[in-house]
């Protein structure tokens, strides 16, 4: 413990050594990051388990480094895996964890959002066909439930339900003041496992308290969706393990919560689609049925901050399972949308009070 700061946890080691080597633009994600490093040795503790998720617009951004750094520090890492095949995805997830890069390459793009939408719940499998002995096929249910590290060029390349999944958080190139250490495993091969054994270390002590503090509520976290309560209570029952009695243990809720919600604020068609339903039910409370189709429709909404298009439109409503029907407005007959208020208000309460 001489390299550490006197009174630092090994949450606290892990955050200093992921900045030494990994650029990220808000500080708070490393203790995230390093939360969930240490989550992965508990993860059959847990119901659920949150994917990080690192995506930048532009290449050499800082994404391969980081998962290099995570090969380095997180239980049974499966190497930092680039187009695997779908065998790979099924049989390197069970016990392991995955690390998973230029996703935005990826060709059997249908296997791993199958895996990644299933694998976040303990229990997840994914069906596959397999040959018997007799030459035959059968259902082979893979289990697929782990903790998993992802990246690519885009945020897009996963879609909404996968990156519900995730702690998210775009990377970016380091300016020269920004620069970090440089990555060099023959010359780290000792810190590093010194740095694994004392997470091995601390999770063996600590389990039994992680486990019992899993099954608590968190206070802090109450305001944050369901979904995000899932996957972040695993990481606040760490937290709240590693810095019990610790004189910073209200600072690390604070930066918990800031890089919660910069990494689960990140979707902004969630957020516009409820808009429009919000606007559309207050439009409809006026005029009840509203009639119109998605241009029409649009151009009602004109008064919103982000002005819809006929296609926001259209792609809202048929998402909430709306359908256009031939109506007459104005004497004319054309297929439009008759939005009734009630529905819509169920809508705005069901969606819009924060939780999933």
């Amino acid at each position: 413990m001489t390299k550490h700061e006197a009174g630092s946890t090994v949450i606290d080691q892990v955050a200093v050594f992921l900045e030494r080597f990994v650029f990220l633009k808000n500080k708070s994600l490393y203790l995230l990051i390093a939360l969930w490093v240490v989550a992965t040795y508990l993860v059959e503790t847990f119901d659920y388990i949150a994917y990080i998720f690192a995506y930048s617009a532009k290449p050499q951004s800082g994404k391969s480094r980081l998962l290099e750094v995570l090969d380095e520090l997180v239980l049974n890492s499966s190497g930092v895996l680039i187009s695997p095949t779908p065998a790979v995805l099924f049989r390197t997830a069970h016990h392991n964890t995955q690390l998973l890069d230029e996703v935005d390459t990826l060709q059997n793009v249908d296997d791993l959002r199958g895996m990644l939408n299933a694998g976040f719940r303990k229990g997840g499998t994914v069906p596959r066909m397999e040959q018997d002995g007799d030459g035959g096929f059968r259902v082979v249910y893979f289990p697929v439930f782990g903790p998993r590290a992802i990246a690519g060029i885009g945020r897009k390349i996963l879609n909404q339900t996968t990156r519900d999944r995730t702690f998210s958080f775009d990377m970016v190139r380091q300016t020269k003041g920004e620069k970090r250490e440089k990555f060099r495993l023959r010359k780290l091969e000792s810190e590093i496992t010194t740095l694994v054994d004392e997470i091995i270390l601390w999770v063996c002590e600590h389990e039994p308290e992680v486990a019992k503090l899993y099954g608590q509520d968190f206070s802090y976290l109450e305001n944050f969706r369901d979904r995000t309560i899932d996957i972040t209570e695993p990481l606040a029952a760490i937290l709240e393990a590693a810095y019990k009695g610790h004189p910073q243990l209200e600072e690390k809720r604070q930066t918990f919560l800031e890089a919660i919600a910069l990494t689960r604020n990140d979707q902004p068609e969630e957020i516009k689609e409820l808009g429009i339903i919000q606007e559309l039910a207050r439009l409809a409370e006026k005029e009840n049925p509203l009639v119109g189709n998605s241009t029409e429709l649009a151009e009602m909404c004109s008064n919103l901050l982000d002005k819809p298009s006929e296609y926001d439109i259209s792609q809202t409503l048929r998402k909430y399972g709306f359908q256009t029907k031939s109506k007459r407005k104005d004497g004319v007959p054309k297929y439009r949308y008759v939005l009734n208020y009630e529905e819509l208000a169920d809508l705005v309460t069901r969606y819009g009070g924060g939780s999933s």
